[in-house]
């Protein structure tokens, strides 16, 4: 459906791209968005299909994943909310990845030219997308220099640390988070295996590190050394 309510109580509106804009300049944009809901599991693109969309991620989570020739399903990436999906003026092309929801999902869906168009008439907004494609470009080449020698332990630490901090974790003494992905997903991810994920959390557990009460919830009791387990070296 079109947009009915204003920008302004957008859960996502200081974080997501278009919050560079005041509101006087973001209604021509808005009055062309579409409120998408998806259901776990329902694609929002699917690979080789052309990209013709962008979107602005509000609420829930989504995996970047593809299928290797082994027929396994793949996770290259998470969208969080805030996060923008899209590539502005570039050819349209197949996509490479399938984007799936992984809870359900609410986001902002603008046609591509008209996400041009916004940008070209406020170059803040194309400003804003550069430093977030490089300040991301730099946080994958950091991850893949972390993880040529990240133990396992860091990669499930450091995991579940940047979960917390995506889903909005305080400074609290103890912090209680629900991980986005199952112990299979997260082990895609990370490069291990199920039984690896599993010893590394039992492991964080038996240190006082963590707390694992059930299900995908994970209690940090000692964000410290969880940091610090993460930054353990091969």
């Amino acid at each position: 459906m079109v947009f009915g309510k204003s920008c302004s109580n957008c859960d996502v509106r200081d974080s997501a791209l278009c919050g560079v804009l005041a509101d006087a300049a973001l209604a021509p944009l808005a009055a062309q968005g579409i409120h998408r809901t998806l259901a776990r599991g329902e694609s929002l693109i699917r690979a080789g299909d052309p990209i013709r969309l962008c979107a602005n991620i509000q609420r829930g989570l989504m995996k970047i994943c593809h299928t290797n020739p082994a027929g396994q399903d793949v996770i290259v990436g998470l969208l969080w909310p805030g996060d923008f999906l899209g590539t502005p003026f570039a050819e349209a092309g197949p996509a490479p990845h399938d984007v799936v929801a992984l809870t359900a999902v609410s986001l902002c869906v603008f046609p591509q030219a008209v996400v041009e168009r916004c940008m070209v008439a406020h170059p803040a907004m194309e400003r804003s997308l550069l430093t977030r494609t490089m300040a991301e470009l730099a946080q994958v080449r950091g991850a893949l220099s972390r993880l040529a020698r990240a133990t396992a332990l860091a990669r499930v630490a450091g995991f579940i640390a940047e979960t917390a901090h995506r889903r909005g974790g305080t400074d609290a003494a103890v912090q209680s988070v629900e991980l986005p992905l199952s112990r299979g997903e997260m082990a895609d991810l990370l490069g291990l295996t199920i039984e690896t994920v599993s010893r590394q959390m039992t492991r964080l557990k038996a240190a006082g590190v963590i707390g694992l009460p059930g299900g995908r919830r994970v209690v940090i009791q000692d964000p410290d050394a969880l940091a610090e387990a993460a930054e353990d070296a091969l």
